[in-house]
C-alpha cells in the first residue's frame, strides 16, 4: 500500500497526517512526540536548524533566523541566515524536508503528498509551494485549499449533515473564508475569499506593543524586544483566552486584560467579519441558508473570534479541540 501523507505547511506551525492501521486520519508525531513543527529556520552554531529550537533562536536573535516566510511565498524576498541568502521557497523546502525526515523515520518512505495552501494564495505562491516540495524531494499529488481540507475532515470524521457550510480559517498568518456544500463525504467549494496577511502574528505584535507601552509609562524607559519577545507575547495571548493576567517584565508587574487586548485587535477581527458578509453576498447565500460554521486554525480559540463568528452567521460555530490539526487531517483524506 502506498505511503501517502497530507501536509499542512503553515505560517507558524506545520504538520503531517496520514491514515493509520484502523483507516482513520491521524497526525504523525516528530522525534520528540510533538504534533506541530515550528515553521522557522535558523543558523545555530553554524548549523541550519528547523523547528522549535530555531523559533526560540529567532525570538532572541531575529537576524540569525527567519519566520513567517510563508507570507512572502512567490515573491523575490531574500532572508540572510548564517551568511547564506534564502528565498521563501527555499526556507519552506527546509521545513518540508524536516517533516518528511521524521515521517519517513516513523512510517517509511513517502510515495506521494497532498499539500495545503491558503485559499487566497496567488498563482505565484502556489507555484512556489510546488517548487518547495520538489526541492524537499516530495512528489506532490495535489495542492488543495486549507478550508477545503478542513471541510473534508468534518465531512468524513464528524459526518456533518448535508448542506452549505462556512469555513472560517484563522491561523498564524492568514485568514480564509470559504462556503462549501457538503453531501455525505463530497465537498463542493462554492466560493472563497481571504486576507493574505492577517493572523496570529499580528495579534502577538499588538500585545507586545501593549506591554512595551505600559512598561514605558511605568518606567519612562524603552522595553527591548529581547526582554519581552514575540514568543512571550504568543504565550500571554493564549492565556488571555482563559483569564486576565499580569505580565512580569524586569520585575515590573504589567496588568493585561482581555477586554483591552480585544479592543486593540477589534479592527482586525472586524475585517474578517466584513469579508464573511461580502462572501455570503457574492454567493447569494444568507445566514438562514448556512447549515453550520466550521472553525479551523489556532487563532479561532480566541473568545472574540468565536463571538464574532456567532454574530455574523447567527450560529454557534462548530469546533474541535484540534483546530490546529484539521487541515492536515483533511489533506490526508
Amino acid at each position: 500500500m502506498a505511503n501517502i501523507v497530507g501536509i499542512d505547511l503553515g505560517t507558524t506551525y506545520s504538520l503531517v497526517a496520514q491514515f493509520d492501521e484502523t483507516g482513520r486520519p491521524t497526525i504523525v508525531r516528530d522525534e520528540e512526540g510533538n504534533n506541530l513543527t515550528s515553521s522557522c529556520v535558523a543558523s545555530i552554531e553554524g548549523e541550519i536548524v528547523v523547528g522549535e529550537d530555531a523559533r526560540r533562536h529567532w525570538a532572541n536573535a531575529p537576524q540569525e533566523a527567519a519566520a513567517y516566510f510563508k507570507r512572502k511565498m512567490g515573491t523575490s524576498q531574500r532572508y540572510s541566515i548564517g551568511g547564506q541568502a534564502f528565498t521563501p521557497t527555499q526556507l519552506s523546502a527546509r521545513v518540508l524536508k524536516k517533516l518528511a525526515a521524521y515521517t519517513t523515520a516513523r512510517t517509511g518512505p513517502i510515495d506521494h503528498a497532498v499539500v495545503t495552501i491558503p485559499a487566497n494564495f496567488s498563482h505565484e505562491a502556489r507555484v512556489a509551494t510546488m517548487k518547495a516540495a520538489e526541492l524537499a524531494g516530495l512528489e506532490v499529488r495535489y495542492i488543495i485549499n486549507e478550508p477545503t481540507a478542513a471541510a473534508l475532515y468534518y465531512a468524513y470524521e464528524k459526518k456533518i449533515s448535508p448542506g452549505v457550510y462556512a469555513i472560517y480559517d484563522l491561523g498564524g498568518g492568514t485568514f480564509d473564508i470559504s462556503l462549501v456544500r457538503v453531501s455525505g463525504q463530497d465537498v463542493e467549494v462554492l466560493t472563497s475569499n481571504g486576507i493574505h496577511k492577517l493572523g496570529g502574528i499580528d495579534f502577538d505584535e499588538i500585545l507586545q506593543a501593549m506591554i512595551q507601552e505600559e512598561y514605558k509609562q511605568q518606567t519612562g524607559e524603552d522595553l527591548e524586544n529581547e526582554d519581552f519577545t514575540p514568543l512571550d507575547a504568543e504565550e500571554y495571548k493564549r492565556s488571555l483566552s482563559k483569564r486576565d493576567l499580569v505580565a512580569r517584565v524586569r520585575r515590573r508587574a504589567i496588568p493585561v486584560t482581555r477586554s483591552v487586548f480585544e479592543e486593540r485587535i477589534s479592527s482586525l477581527i472586524e475585517q474578517t467579519a466584513l469579508l464573511c458578509e461580502t462572501t455570503m453576498e457574492e454567493a447569494g447565500v444568507g445566514t438562514s441558508d448556512i447549515q453550520g460554521v466550521i472553525l479551523a486554525g489556532g487563532s479561532t480559540r480566541m473568545p472574540i473570534v468565536q463571538r464574532t463568528v456567532q454574530e455574523v452567521f447567527r450560529k454557534e460555530p462548530i469546533s474541535t479541540v484540534n483546530v490546529d490539526e484539521v487541515v492536515a487531517l483533511g489533506a490526508a483524506l
